[in-house]
């Protein structure tokens, strides 16, 4: 399994030197992207392209999406960005593109340019809207578990719940076992 707080510090690192590079050069023309139906996450040399407007079922699992949101959100500015980013790869490659870029990172230290495509796409992004007031307590309530206890832990934990769990996958999140993060390990941000 991929360690995917390591491929974010990396493609943090990668985007970095790409927004800074950006920055400097002036821009005479948009780059062309080839058609979305050409990028193939096992060719290094494709970067990723414009999103999809096609909803459907997502091709990657709640627990994909949450271990990439929870390792690339390093800090409230990246809400937005990591979010676009993860909108994108959940319609666009399923698990056997993860397994290829997992292999990627972790054999070669290669980080893959089509992920480096995605947060230069990503870029200045606005964060998702906040979860509604009936999710936050949906989440609330699964995680006190009744425990008059955990309730304080539970209202704190929500808010780096509602960073790293797409609010309208939240019923996966709470059926799935075997996530990480799970709910421990969100509860622990607020120790």
């Amino acid at each position: 399994m991929i360690d995917w707080k390591r491929a974010i510090q990396i493609f943090a690192r990668v985007a970095v030197v790409i927004a800074l590079c950006s920055g400097c050069s002036p821009r005479t023309a948009e780059p062309e992207y080839s058609d979305s139906s050409d990028t193939s996450f096992d060719n290094p040399g494709t970067l990723a392209t414009q999103t999809t407007d096609v909803k459907g079922e997502y091709l990657l699992d709640i627990g994909v999406t949450v271990a990439f949101l929870d390792a690339c959100i390093s800090d409230s500015g990246l809400v937005g960005p990591c979010h676009c980013a993860s909108e994108l790869l959940i319609y666009d490659v399923d698990a056997t593109d993860i397994a290829g870029l997992e292999d990627r990172i972790s054999a070669f230290n290669d980080f893959p340019p089509e992920l480096a495509g995605l947060l230069v796409e990503c870029r200045g992004k606005e964060r998702p809207p906040l979860w509604s007031a009936a999710t936050k307590e949906v989440y609330v309530n699964a995680c006190a578990k009744g425990s008059s206890r955990l309730i304080d832990l539970c209202r704190c934990s929500a808010f780096r719940a509602a960073d790293v769990i797409p609010e309208d996958r939240l019923p996966e999140f709470l059926a799935a076992s075997d996530l990480r993060p799970n709910m421990v390990d969100l509860i622990n941000t607020c120790l």
